[in-house]
């Protein structure tokens, strides 16, 4: 069975809506087809995030709608930071490290606000991480919180309309970790105490 759903002018945030219900017509093995119509004034952000809502609702197995999930939110993450620079990067060094005295700055984002260590997955020299951890693309420093930057959940479509409750504290505590890690983590049923 097939369901085409129509993107028209005014009606996006009726499809947002819907999306639980396009999850239940997923169970009847439903294929679902995105017709965006040329009337309809949509942002490229919003057409690549209607398109992989679809890629998602069309997946054939849970672990790769898992996997599709992780992926999304990663990107939507890192292209937020990255093309708006809110963290305000120059020379190498974060705008919060900029504003701090020589003795008070912290090394990055990926210390351990406990332990005091560096992330095993941070590579210095080149100033990127190993892997793709959801967790940390979801942290957000205490600098940009007193600046009203700040991702929630509910501001990243994959997460709130696709994962439960317990999906989403795992997104949030799952720091440092791979994606295999947290996708199995989403995939192992919840046992209670």
């Amino acid at each position: 069975m097939k369901k085409i759903i129509v993107i028209r002018n005014n009606n996006l945030k009726k499809i947002y809506r819907k999306i639980y219900f396009y999850r239940l017509l997923r169970l009847f093995k439903t294929d679902f087809i995105l017709k965006i119509e040329n009337n309809a004034n949509l942002s490229k952000e919003d057409k690549e995030i209607l398109n992989n809502i679809i890629n998602i609702l069309n997946s054939k197995t849970r672990k790769h709608k898992y996997n599709l999930i992780y992926d999304y939110a990663c990107d939507y993450l890192d292209n937020q930071f990255i093309s708006k620079n809110l963290c305000g990067f120059k020379n190498n060094m974060c705008s919060c490290n900029r504003e701090k005295e020589k003795t008070k700055q912290v090394s990055s984002c990926c210390e351990s606000l406990k332990t005091r260590k560096i992330c095993e997955h941070f590579d210095n020299k080149r100033k990127t991480c190993s892997i793709k951890s959801l967790g940390c693309k979801l942290f957000v420093c205490p600098h940009l919180r007193k600046k009203k930057i700040n991702y929630p959940i509910r501001k990243i479509p994959y997460l709130y309309y696709f994962l439960s409750p317990r999906q989403r504290a795992i997104c949030i505590t799952s720091i440092f970790q791979d994606k295999d890690i947290t996708v199995d983590k989403f995939l192992k049923p919840y046992k209670m105490p």
